[in-house]
C-alpha cells in the first residue's frame, strides 16, 4: 500500500511521521513523507491511503480538516487524522461538518478526551512510539556525547531540559527554579536545547547553559544528547504527550517532572522525580483552544532538582535502579507495537 504521510514544519510532530514511515516501510508498504498536501483530484494517483499528522487546532489547521474530508469523500481515499491537543478547544470554531465528517486518533487518553469533549469523533488512541533501532544507535554514540558535554560543564550534575520558547513550555519557570537552586549550590547544570528567541525572554544565568541548535540536529544526535544527561527537566505546563520524557526514558536517563496527565500515561513515576501543581487554569493563547495550563511554584522544581542531585551523587545504587526501570519503556512504547493500529485504521 502506498501511503502518504503528511505533517508540518514542527519538530516533534516530524520525528513522529519518520517513525510512522519507518514502521510502515517495515511493514512492506511504500510511504511517503510530505508538507504538501497533493490536490484532491491526483491523491488517488500517488496514494493508496493518508495519514495526516497534524495538532487539532481548528484555527491553524482548517485547510487540513477540509483536505481530510475532500480525500475520504470526494476521492474515496482512506485517511486517519492523528493528532495531539493540549486543552479544550474553543467550541465556535469546531463546525458541524467537522463533527460529522472528521475522525481523529489521538496520541493520549488525555488528547482523546478534549477531542471527545468537543463533539469531535475519536476512532481509538495510539501513544506515540519510540524506533528500537533508532536508540541503539544512538547508545553508541551517548559516551561521546558525555564528554563533549563534560569539557563544557565539567564535572557538575548535567541537566538537560529540550523545548523550544512557548508559554506552555514552562522555561520561565525553569529559570526561575534555576535562580533559586544556584543561591544554594553550584554543583549542577542545566544543559537548555531550545531555539535563539528564548535567549530574548531568559537571558544569561548562572546554572543555565542555552544551546539554540534545536531542530537543527539529528534524531539519533538528540537521543544521544539526552542518553548523556544525568537528569532531563521537563518543565512544561501543558502537553499532549511529551515525546522528550519518553525518548529520554528510552534511553536509560530519569526525569523529573510535574505530576499530571498525559505525562502520567508514559512516566513511571516511582523511577523519575515529580512534583506537584498548584492550580490548573485554562488559558487562551489565540491558537484555537484554552491551554490547560498546570502552574506550580518553581521553587518547588527546585527542590525537585536538588532531591535529584543528591540522588546522583549519593546513591549511586539506586541512581542505577532508576535508569533501568525507566529504560522499560521502550518495551511498552515500541513503535513498531504501536503504530502498525494507525496502518490498521487505514485497512491495511
Amino acid at each position: 500500500m502506498r501511503v502518504l504521510i503528511i505533517t508540518s514544519k514542527a519538530v516533534s510532530l516530524t520525528n513522529v511521521a519518520r517513525d510512522i514511515a519507518y514502521v510502515a516501510q517495515k511493514l512492506g508498504h511504500v510511504p511517503r513523507l510530505t508538507r504538501i498536501m497533493p490536490l484532491t483530484i491526483e491523491v488517488s494517483r500517488i496514494a493508496d491511503a493518508v495519514i495526516f499528522v497534524y495538532p487539532a487546532s481548528p484555527l491553524f489547521c482548517t485547510s487540513y480538516f477540509v483536505k481530510f474530508r475532500e480525500y475520504r469523500v470526494n476521492a474515496g481515499i482512506p485517511c486517519v487524522f492523528y493528532t495531539t491537543l493540549e486543552g479544550r478547544l474553543t467550541t465556535y470554531l469546531v463546525k458541524t461538518w467537522m463533527r460529522r465528517d472528521l475522525e481523529f486518533v489521538a496520541n493520549s487518553n488525555y488528547t482523546a478526551h478534549w477531542l471527545r469533549e468537543a463533539g469531535l469523533q475519536v476512532l481509538g488512541v495510539v501513544h506515540h512510539g519510540i524506533v528500537r533501532e533508532q536508540v541503539e544507535v544512538a547508545e553508541k554514540m551517548v559516551q561521546v556525547a558525555r564528554k563533549n558535554l563534560e569539557k563544557v560543564h565539567g564535572d557538575k550534575v548535567i541537566f538537560g531540559a529540550l523545548a523550544f520558547w512557548h508559554k506552555r513550555k514552562g522555561l520561565d519557570y525553569l529559570a526561575k527554579a534555576i535562580k533559586v537552586l544556584s543561591e544554594k549550590r553550584k554543583d549542577f547544570v542545566v544543559h537548555l536545547v531550545t531555539n535563539s528567541q528564548t535567549l530574548k525572554y531568559i537571558g544569561s544565568i548562572e546554572g543555565l547553559y542555552v544551546d539554540t541548535v534545536f531542530g537543527t540536529r539529528s534524531r539519533e544526535e538528540i537521543l544521544a544528547f539526552l542518553g548523556a544527561l544525568d537528569w532531563l527537566i521537563i518543565p512544561s505546563l501543558a502537553e499532549g504527550f511529551c515525546l522528550p520524557l519518553l525518548e529520554a526514558n528510552a534511553m536509560g536517563t530519569p526525569a523529573i517532572h510535574c505530576l499530571y496527565q498525559p505525562l502520567t500515561e508514559t512516566s513511571d513515576v516511582d523511577a523519575n522525580i515529580t512534583f506537584p501543581y498548584e492550580e490548573v487554569v485554562l488559558e487562551d493563547l489565540g491558537e484555537g483552544f484554552d491551554y490547560e495550563m498546570h502552574r506550580y511554584d518553581p521553587k518547588v522544581l527546585a527542590k525537585a532538582m536538588e532531591e535529584a542531585i543528591e540522588v546522583r551523587l549519593h546513591d549511586e545504587k539506586g541512581y542505577r535502579q532508576r535508569c533501568e526501570r525507566v529504560r522499560k519503556v521502550l518495551d511498552r512504547f515500541d513503535a513498531e507495537k504501536l503504530y502498525p493500529q494507525l496502518l490498521r485504521y487505514l485497512g491495511a
